[in-house]
């Protein structure tokens, strides 16, 4: 794996790129505008598609160019849906975190207020993090300590590094014992003030979980009692720890022990991407539609054939497995690089 480089290095990479691959400047002129050799600069750009700095997209990728994405964004009601083909199964969280940041770098403008909710599968990809225009980052949930996951929160670590970047940390724990606990870190004017920023979000970027186990990090870190309660009351997914039932319709069961952003603020965000993997989850994807809380979702193909195929029915002829073309972690067809320019 390649050395990660520092945001101010990261940021002198992205503007090397610009100028090659969108101001389409030869590596002759670039090195003379910086003291540098053609080779160097040849090196620095392959360093910037390395290390995630410049990602190289296909216009059309295998999900696109079957129609398979149109489908599924059409199937659920979204403005509109990425898949991504994931080879490496052992890579699986690193490239559909690659591909959410990926569309945050693309999305991303100045002034921008963004918010992020801890994940594991953000986290696995903090490496590839993109160099942002001057924006404000809001952490929506806190890290959890789970047996199956060493603790980390390298990826706001790494944003909070970016001297573009504002970075507003949430120094609280997702998922605490005791409401009275909760009670008392809420009240706190650094937790409240970054809840409180959560309010007016441009982009929200979140993990959609299934309430079951082995598919959702806060089912883990409940008691089968509290487990039990959530399915009780309806609950069948899991959004940055708030429950909500099929039909979209939240589920409060734990939420006075929750500290991370509302339903009602992702539903208030202008754009809000979910990303999820793995065909057991499709019901939750659905329910995360049905809940007002996604604009865009990140997929892999799995999850975009299982969907398909609930929509089309039991009665339905089952699909011919789709062909996958090679890509990345963000999906793409003829070459073309988007360098992550600083503003």
């Amino acid at each position: 794996m390649p050395t990660v480089p520092t945001a101010r290095h990261r940021r002198f990479l992205a503007q090397l790129a610009h100028d090659h691959y969108l101001e389409g400047r030869s590596k002759v002129e670039i090195g003379k505008a910086h003291g540098l050799s053609r080779f160097q600069v040849a090196r620095l750009l392959q360093e910037a598609v390395d290390t995630g700095v410049v990602t190289i997209t296909i216009e059309a990728d295998a999900g696109e160019e079957d129609g398979v994405a149109e489908q599924v964004a059409a199937t659920l009601g979204l403005d509109s849906v990425v898949i991504v083909d994931i080879p490496d199964a052992s890579q699986a969280s690193q490239q559909m975190g690659r591909a959410a940041l990926s569309l945050v770098g693309r999305q991303a403008r100045a002034g921008m207020r963004i918010g992020l909710s801890w994940s594991r599968t953000l986290d696995s990809a903090a490496a590839f993090t993109p160099a942002l225009p001057r924006c404000t980052i809001v952490q929506l949930a806190g890290a959890l300590r789970l047996e199956s996951h060493r603790p980390s929160s390298e990826i706001f670590t790494r944003l909070g590094q970016d001297p573009a970047v504002s970075m507003v940390r949430l120094p609280a724990p997702l998922l605490v014992t005791e409401a009275g606990t909760a009670d008392d870190l809420r009240a706190l004017p650094e937790i409240s003030g970054t809840l409180a920023a959560a309010d007016d979000l441009d982009l929200a970027v979140v993990s959609v979980a299934s309430w079951a186990e082995g598919l959702s990090s806060v089912w883990e870190k409940c008691s089968p009692a509290q487990r039990q309660a959530g399915i009780d009351d309806g609950a069948i997914a899991e959004v940055s720890g708030r429950l909500f039932a099929a039909d979209g319709s939240d589920v409060t069961t734990i939420d006075d022990r929750v500290i991370a952003v509302t339903l009602d603020q992702l539903r208030r965000a202008t754009t809000t991407v979910g990303v999820a993997r793995g065909a057991e989850r499709a019901r939750a994807v659905r329910a995360a539609c049905a809940a007002g809380i996604l604009d865009i979702a990140i997929i892999d193909r799995a999850l975009a054939d299982e969907i398909l195929a609930e929509a089309a029915g039991p009665g339905a002829p089952a699909a011919e497995p789709s062909e996958v073309a090679p890509s990345s972690a963000e999906p793409s067809e003829a070459a073309s690089a988007a360098a992550e320019e600083s503003r």
